[in-house]
């Protein structure tokens, strides 16, 4: 869920299966990111020595400093190292936690994909237009001077439509779909007691 904020944006997501639980007010964030640093060698001091490790996987190590050799003399020196989101244009995950996006259709022009319902039905009127005007709020439709060149090509604009339809049906079918499977029986919950309460101030 993500609700804007003034200027910002405030988001929370909780998986239903695993319990995972992200807040964007604490800069939660499992896309990926890119550990960089640099550093004179220690032994020669030539300038400099870089290391840049992109991290795309989760859960992931936390990297704090790595090795690096010089060039010039062949010694080892370690590396302090600073982590940063590091996101592309390419990516395909939600921009509040880098969550992997669920509707995604892969094309032979390239990956079309969408947040929810108002999104896709931003992307067909865009390519469903024959006259694209930038009128006076243009400032607001950053989104769309951001798409890749082969959506805004009139020659694809009826197999874009026929794409961004697509992602309409499989977020209608995840919508309406059961969840659990009719062949599973239901589940049962433990109503386990609640552990009494600690002490607080602690010590008391």
């Amino acid at each position: 869920m993500a609700q804007s904020h003034g200027r910002g944006w405030r988001a929370a997501f909780e998986c239903g299966e695993c319990g995972l639980a992200l807040l964007s007010s604490r800069q939660d964030w499992v896309g990926p990111v890119c550990a960089v640093g640099r550093r004179p060698c220690g032994f020669c001091g030539h300038q400099w020595l870089s290391r840049r490790i992109r991290q795309t996987e989760w859960p992931r190590e936390v990297l704090t400093d790595a090795t690096q050799t010089c060039p010039e003399c062949g010694h080892e020196s370690v590396v302090t190292l600073e982590t940063h989101r590091s996101v592309y244009a390419s990516d395909q995950i939600d921009p509040h936690f880098g969550l992997p996006l669920s509707l995604v259709d892969a094309g032979r022009h390239g990956a079309l994909w969408a947040y929810n319902v108002r999104h896709i039905a931003t992307l067909k009127a865009y390519v469903a237009a024959t006259l694209r005007e930038r009128g006076s709020r243009a400032g607001s439709q950053s989104m769309i001077s951001c798409l890749p060149a082969w959506m805004k090509a009139a020659k694809n604009r009826e197999d874009v439509l026929k794409r961004l339809v697509k992602l309409e049906q499989l977020l209608v079918a995840r919508l309406t779909a059961p969840l659990t499977s009719p062949d599973t029986p239901p589940a049962t919950t433990a109503q386990t007691p609640s552990p009494p309460a600690a002490p607080w101030p602690p010590g008391r």
